[in-house]
């Protein structure tokens, strides 16, 4: 379908909403070859956004896997990406994370480094209701993504 219904070049964001079987949406990070255009942009289910069932309910149906799926749209990895390694998620001020997380667990640790895992963050799987935040690093990963990979593209 997305070959049939993709529009625009790389600065287009193309949503999809579906029913996504096992997932809650995907996207790809930016970098796709000309002929895999087609498959940019964000899948996601319908299901996930506030008021449309109770599928979700109490654990993602604020709309926040749009954001989440956006922030790979911008080249943001999950929180946990990469486990406690130095490098993690690319972005420094973004606290080590072993593990994705279910819930909101709050004092959640998986890693020895210094900082609580960032349960409240958009790139994390936490449940809606939890997440408040991309951090200072994240936000600047992405301008620098837009620029690089989609501004004017």
């Amino acid at each position: 379908m997305k070959k049939a219904l993709h529009r625009g070049g790389w600065s287009t964001l193309n949503v999809y909403s579906t029913t996504a079987t096992a997932y809650l949406g995907w996207a790809y990070l930016p970098g796709l070859s000309e002929s895999q255009q087609y498959l940019d942009g964000i899948v996601f289910d319908w299901e996930s956004m506030p008021g449309t069932s109770s599928t979700y309910a109490g654990r993602y149906d604020l709309g926040f896997t749009l954001v989440h799926e956006a922030g790979h749209w911008v080249n943001l990895e999950h929180t946990f990406y990469g486990s406690c390694n130095a490098k993690g998620d690319f972005v420094d001020d973004t606290p080590a994370e072993r593990t994705p997380t279910s819930g909101c667990p709050a004092g959640k640790d998986t890693c020895s480094d210094p900082g609580l895992d960032p349960i409240h963050n958009f790139m994390d799987y936490s449940y809606d209701a939890c997440y408040t935040e991309f951090t200072p690093g994240q936000v600047a990963r992405a301008q620098d993504a837009w620029l690089f990979f989609r501004a004017g593209k």
